[in-house]
């Protein structure tokens, strides 16, 4: 029973919102078993639920995690990290250094071998790899090039406080990637994702290697 209400939390997590049919239809159970899942995880904090509006006919409702539900990182943790910002304050070359250390660090830690490999199968195993980091769960194709997703702010306090962790996270998939890379969603601004892009352009991206 645990297990399958952990799996129902991954999906809402990783769809972002998500209707009890699709659960259903995902995780091969009743309707009413996922309500009971689903009312539990209302009842720890962890999803709620919102009525979505149509054109015609009656609204239906999609369930969403909450912040507790998204926020990875250890509590003591967390505030480590935070009191560490704070104590950072402006200092901009200080914070400049950290992030560039902390980005080529991760990048060495999951360096993937790219020869042979085609740029999309380059970023499967980029996501995939740092999946496990809490930086990256999904990635798809569309016209204005790759986007890399994130369903869940691994330090959703310490990014309110810092550019630090977003950027050595945007860093570290640059490096990883060899492209360029653009953030263009934040949860902590308010998106339901974090979001990147590799953005599509005619002729070979720019290279950037790891010092």
């Amino acid at each position: 029973m645990q297990g399958t209400r952990e799996r129902i939390l991954d999906l809402v997590v990783e769809q972002r919102e998500v209707r009890v049919e699709d659960l259903a239809t995902e995780l091969t159970i009743t309707t009413a078993a996922i309500r009971r899942h689903l009312d539990h995880l209302r009842a720890d904090g962890l999803v709620d639920v919102k009525a979505v509006k149509q054109a015609t006919g009656r609204p239906y409702h999609v369930y969403f995690a909450t912040e507790k539900a998204t926020q990875s990182v250890p509590p003591a943790y967390a505030d480590l990290l935070e009191r560490m910002l704070k104590s950072l304050g402006e200092r901009e070359d200080v914070i400049s250094t950290v992030m560039t250390s902390v980005a080529e660090s991760l990048a060495l830690k999951h360096r993937v071998e790219a020869s042979g490999l085609t740029e999309q199968e380059l970023v499967a195993k980029v996501t995939a790899s740092l999946r496990g980091e809490g930086i990256l769960d999904a990635w798809r194709t569309e016209a204005d090039g790759i986007h890399l997703v994130n369903g869940r702010c691994p330090y959703h306090k310490a990014a309110e406080i810092s550019k630090l962790p977003c950027e050595s996270d945007k860093r570290a998939i640059e490096l990883l990637l060899g492209h360029d890379v653009e953030q263009l969603n934040r949860i902590v601004d308010g998106a339901s994702c974090c979001e990147y892009l590799v953005r599509a352009q005619p002729g070979q991206p720019q290279i950037i290697e790891v010092g």
